[in-house]
This record gives C-alpha cells, sequence and structure tokens, in this order.
C-alpha cells in the first residue's frame, strides 16, 4: 500500500512540476546565467561569466554542457531542474522514513510535492532544484552512515562526500545545510 502512495505522490509531484514549466517565459535569472554561457569555450565561460557571478560554478558548468547538447529553448533547459525536483520528492520520502517510518516518510513527500515555492523553484533554471537535491542526497547517505553501520559503509561514505561536493559547487545555502548535517552525524554517530 505505502509503494502505491508513494507512486502516486511521484506523479502527483511530476505532474505539478511539469505542468506549464516551458511555458512560463524566462525569468530575469535565468536570462542572466543564460546569457553567462554565451562563449565559445569552457575556460571562457568561467573566467567571463562564472567568476563574475556570486554563486557557486557547478551549475552553470553542467547548464553550459547541457545547452551544448539540447539548445536553449525553455523546455530543454528547465528539464532537469523539473527532475531534480522529483526526486527530491522521493529523497525526503526515504529519509523521512528511515528517521520516523513510512507514514511520515509519505506525509512529507506529499508535503513537498504539493507545496507551492518547490514546485515553482523546481520549474526554474536555477540552482535552487539542485541544491535541494544534493542536500537530501547528503541527508541520505550520512543517516545510512550513522543509522546503518553495517551497510555498504565505504559506498555510503564516497556518496556522501560526493553528494556534499555536489551541495558546495551547487549553491552556499545547500553547502550550510550539509555541513550542518555533517556536523550533526559527528556529534551523534
Amino acid at each position: 500500500k505505502s509503494n502505491f502512495l508513494l507512486l502516486f505522490i511521484l506523479l502527483l509531484a511530476g505532474i505539478l512540476r511539469f505542468y506549464h514549466y516551458s511555458e512560463m517565459s524566462i525569468t530575469g535569472d535565468e536570462l542572466g546565467a543564460l546569457n553567462r554561457l554565451n562563449y565559445s569555450t569552457l575556460k571562457e565561460a568561467i573566467d567571463h561569466g562564472i567568476r563574475t557571478d556570486g554563486h557557486p560554478g557547478g551549475v552553470q558548468v553542467f547548464l553550459y554542457f547541457w545547452t551544448k547538447c539540447f539548445g536553449l529553448s525553455e523546455a530543454a533547459v528547465r528539464l532537469p531542474f523539473v527532475v531534480a525536483g522529483i526526486f527530491s520528492v522521493y529523497f525526503l520520502y526515504l529519509i523521512a522514513s528511515l528517521w520516523f517510518g513510512k507514514e511520515c516518510g509519505l506525509y512529507s513527500a506529499l508535503t513537498l510535492a504539493v507545496l507551492k515555492y518547490p514546485i515553482l523553484y523546481s520549474q526554474l533554471a536555477r540552482p535552487y532544484s539542485f541544491g535541494l537535491l544534493f542536500s537530501l542526497l547528503s541527508v541520505w547517505f550520512l543517516s545510512r552512515i550513522v543509522l546503518i553501520p553495517q551497510g555498504k559503509k565505504y559506498m555510503n561514505i564516497s556518496l556522501y562526500i560526493l553528494s556534499t561536493a555536489l551541495c558546495m559547487y551547487t549553491h552556499y545555502f545547500s553547502f550550510l545545510l550539509a555541513l550542518i548535517a555533517g556536523l550533526y552525524g559527528v556529534v551523534v554517530g
């Protein structure tokens, strides 16, 4: 029953995030990010586009390669952010289920699936959707290290380090959350 409910919640999250995601016009923030990609080489994009911005460069580097492969249409540019938003719902379910049980996991996932701001920021090509996903991944792997120590310890440690590094390269706040969670894991673990 809980698997069916989770699939329903993920389907709902997908519908709400894909609904008109490509029909909204590009926002000023997105336009600024796309304008900073308008260079012929990655080095030029980093030197003249990413370094002038105040954010870490992970999403910009990703967008540089993504737009080279799939173009600059609203649908193409925003697609990975929508997918990251859907995966965030799933990983919140996993974390809440591990910590508090499946019922709490389902309620948490449903809440994230239908809240307006997570939906909106999953539809924009900005670092927030990836920041949430990587933060949740970091907490998920840290939880597996601390709460399930007999599991695949080295794989979980490696994935925790990778997801925390992705937080660092995505947004300062996602890295701050991963850092606070990591410090908590050290104290509790």
